[in-house]
């Protein structure tokens, strides 16, 4: 879907809103029917991407309401993470099995036997909570509040409905860049985790915003986006590593094991810090958004 020029303020959040909800439910459908990790992941994308898209669009509609749509979706977000967590140790532990080789792999099967059934026992736990949402209650609360966004005698702190679009993309794009600029020049020490999970955070939303604006902004958008989606990976690889170290203290192991496990993780830590260094040389958070600006 791509928007016109001076469209109605009014107008595209309907239509923009409409699209991130038909992705949402239709990835709520594909979950509930295989409650696999890929489709768990997009679920949870979808209903990110929703909560930003309807944070965007706020000012367009009456407060009651879309916080009500939003804690309803947030509700989706949160029911998926203890799974996906889950899952993304799995994934982790296995692949390092591998790497440790026989021996100190042999240890880490044990471990990958225990997420194993912590993640069946998930899987059911959130198959019950699912059970219980109704989505087509869901659906009708969202198609009801995005179908009245405020036109005639809007209050004070709303948007303009009739202001264009991309006025109010421009306005607004650069909300979620602020912390990303603010915080990167602080996460290049490669001991500052908490400030790298920060930043990770921040362009996450940041490409959210991206995404949901995405029908304004026509060639150049694609290339833009995938530098922000790469720094999001690198970053996320950072903070997961940092999650699997302390993940590593907790699990039984022998000494030799736990040792060999620890260097890997920490070898791989470093790699992937030289990778977001690299990244910010090779495509300038600053230069980004400016460029992100040129494409409203």
């Amino acid at each position: 879907m791509s928007l016109k020029m001076n469209t109605p303020l009014w107008f595209a959040a309907r239509r923009i809103l409409a699209d991130r909800g038909s992705d949402f439910f239709r990835c709520w459908k594909q979950t509930a029917e295989t409650f696999d990790r890929e489709d768990i992941h997009d679920l949870r994308v979808a209903s990110r991407r929703l909560r930003e898209g309807l944070t965007l669009f706020a000012p367009c509609y009456p407060a009651e309401r879309l916080s009500i749509l939003r804690r309803k979706v947030r509700k989706v977000t949160a029911l998926l993470g203890d799974l996906r967590n889950i899952d993304e140790a799995l994934a982790f532990f296995t692949d390092e099995a591998v790497e440790l080789g026989d021996g100190y792999g042999e240890e880490l099967s044990a471990c990958i036997g225990l997420y194993e059934s912590r993640r069946e026992e998930a899987r059911l736990k959130l198959k019950r909570k699912m059970k219980r949402m109704e989505p087509g209650a869901i659906r009708k609360t969202f198609s009801i509040t995005i179908m009245f966004p405020h036109l005639f005698s809007p209050p004070a702190e709303a948007a303009d409905p009739f202001a264009a679009i991309e006025d109010f993309a421009r306005q607004t794009i650069d909300i979620r860049l602020e912390p990303v600029l603010a915080l990167a020049p602080l996460a290049m020490r490669p001991e500052e985790a908490l400030l790298q999970h920060r930043l990770r955070i921040a362009i996450k939303r940041y490409r959210y915003r991206m995404e949901v604006l995405s029908p304004l902004m026509g060639e150049g958008y694609k290339e833009t986006h995938s530098h922000v989606k790469s720094y999001q990976d690198i970053l996320g690889r950072l903070h997961d590593l940092d999650v699997f170290m302390e993940l590593s203290t907790a699990i039984d192991l022998t000494g030799g094991a736990r040792r060999a496990l620890t260097e890997l993780i920490k070898g791989k830590r470093e790699n992937v810090f030289g990778r977001f260094l690299d990244k910010l040389e090779e495509a300038p958070l600053d230069v980004i958004g400016a460029r992100v600006r040129e494409l409203l």
